[in-house]
């Protein structure tokens, strides 16, 4: 019998040396892919503002734990129409690097509206259809029936230009008239029940008397989840309609590694599943209309409700302080009335700023402004009609009317808005008489520049008094597709002022060019 051979203890040693050797390089080239490894000092801060909808399911996701990957989030409840403001303030620099509004619809209104560097589109990150919620589900069973031509029920609508759940009922309306003979009337007559029942804000349309408006169907499902809150019944689209399609768009102000971390937050939300515990649906096709589309539709609209947003410019040179023969009053108190009594032309949700011009009136400048933009109801429950009343012991100075309004149309096409009429009066009783102005000429080859078919943003120039330069106001006018009015008697300013306002308000088929 053969004995098995026993390790002499140098074999034993060097076994041991070399398995403890093996064991160290291994561990040594861990350690150092390790120290090689980049380390995550300091976390990129990625910062999102999203629309109240989506926003629970983002700060949900936003708690996992994700410093491993270098980044942190923050995400933020904002109303879209809220952070379309601030994006498009230049001065505001208090910007998210994600913005996900509920429909990309938002996206297209905030380069409109000069956030000219948001993206066109971006990433759908979750989905809720547009319904029409009905009170009594015996007014009707679809959106034909309930808002289309016969409709018995009363309908409502909100602002079609911040509601993207509006503009989809005002989409249907168009298509539900298109074999009409004339659809443009038929939708204009179709639009004024609910243009009577019109929410400044669409959270209105839950308490408003109405028997049906459009909503998300998260936002209906969200209201009946209420206690006490009156049920109302969800009816869908019969045929394929823009929904709310939340996109999740990278803001262009974004750092590199702030980029890279909300690149690797949109992997996650993109991943999530849980939807419906958040009244939400997976992301789908949603099919836009063409931004040509939206715009019409929108115009019919702000024909309908009247509502615009104009920049007023009142001369207050010197001249305005002659007092107007069988009347006792001066040119500017004339004008001033004739202001006020303009005002009632305008539905509450009317944006009006007010300019007034001379010379040198703020330093070089021949024009100040005296009013901010704000709606005419903001104007009134603030008391700023007081502020018409006060200009009326400041005119002095000469007439510096061609900066003024070019400065003022630069202003109004900067905002122009959708869904408004957009609109700069003009009111003088005299003409320019500022040597240190520009030309005439420059004035109307900048106003040519300015121009857009798709955006029109005409001038009603107003003119009053013997002194005024008729061919002046016209040429000023009609080069921004505008018209001029004047009257040699400043006694009828009033009646002019009123004409001229409801000409360029009242929209086609609902009255036609005279």
């Amino acid at each position: 019998m053969v004995r098995p051979r026993r390790l002499t203890p140098p074999v034993v040693g060097l076994s041991v040396l070399l398995v403890l050797s093996i064991i160290g390089w291994i561990v040594f080239d861990v350690v150092i892919d390790r120290l090689r490894a980049p380390r995550c000092t300091s976390p990129a801060s990625v910062s999102i503002v999203a629309a109240p909808g989506i926003a629970q399911v983002l700060g949900e996701l936003a708690q996992q734990d994700t410093k491993a990957d270098c980044y942190q989030v923050e995400v933020r409840a904002e109303p879209a129409r809220d952070t379309l403001t601030r994006l498009a303030d230049d001065k505001n620099k208090n910007r998210p690097t994600v913005w996900v509004p509920d429909s990309t619809l938002w996206l297209r209104q905030a380069r409109d509206s000069g956030a000219w560097r948001v993206p066109e589109a971006g990433t759908s990150i979750a989905s809720s259809p547009v319904v029409l919620a009905v009170k009594d589900p015996a007014k009707g069973k679809n959106w034909a029936e309930l808002i289309g031509p016969g409709a018995k029920a009363v309908s409502g609508l909100a602002d079609p230009a911040k509601d993207p759940a509006s503009l989809t009922a005002l989409l249907a309306v168009r298509s539900f008239t298109e074999k009409e003979k004339d659809p443009a009337a038929a939708t204009v007559a179709l639009l004024r029940g609910p243009a009577g029942s019109y929410a400044e804000q669409p959270e209105e349309l839950f308490n408003k008397p109405v028997d049906v408006f459009p909503a998300s169907e998260q936002d209906v499902e969200r209201h009946n989840a209420e206690p006490g809150a009156a049920k109302l019944t969800p009816v869908a689209a019969e045929t394929p309609m823009p929904g709310l399609d939340f996109p999740y768009v990278v803001l262009p102000d974004a750092g590199e590694e702030q980029r890279k971390g909300a690149e690797k937050f949109l992997a996650k939300a993109r991943g999530f599943e849980n939807f419906q515990k958040f009244g939400l649906h997976k992301p789908t096709e949603n099919a836009l209309p063409d931004q040509d589309t939206v715009d019409k539709t929108l115009q019919i609209w702000a024909g309908v409700t009247l509502t615009a947003r104009i920049i007023a410019l009142m001369d207050v040179s010197g001249s305005m302080n002659q007092v107007v023969p069988r009347t006792g009053q001066s040119r500017m108190q004339l004008a001033v009335a004739a202001a006020e009594r303009g005002l009632g032309l305008f539905k509450p949700g009317t944006k009006l700023s007010l300019w007034k011009f001379s010379t040198f009136l703020d330093g070089d400048k021949d024009y100040k402004e005296l009013l901010p933009t704000a709606s005419i109801k903001e104007h009134l429950e603030r008391g700023d009609a007081a502020v018409l009343k006060s200009i009326r012991a400041t005119a002095n100075g000469g007439t510096g009317m061609y900066d003024s309004v070019l400065a003022a149309y630069q202003e109004a096409r900067a905002n122009w808005e959708l869904g408004r009429i957009n609109i700069v009066a003009v009111m003088t009783d005299g003409r320019n008489d500022d040597p240190k102005t520009i030309s005439q000429k420059q004035l109307l080859e900048e106003l040519a520049k300015l121009q857009d078919k798709r955006r029109p943003l005409p001038i009603i120039a107003i003119g009053m008094g013997p002194d005024v330069d008729v061919d002046e106001l016209t040429k000023m006018a009609e080069a921004t597709g505008g018209r001029a009015f004047t009257t040699a008697d400043p006694a009828g300013i009033s009646d002019i002022f009123a004409q001229a306002l409801s000409t360029m308000l009242c929209q086609p088929p609902a009255c036609r060019p005279q």
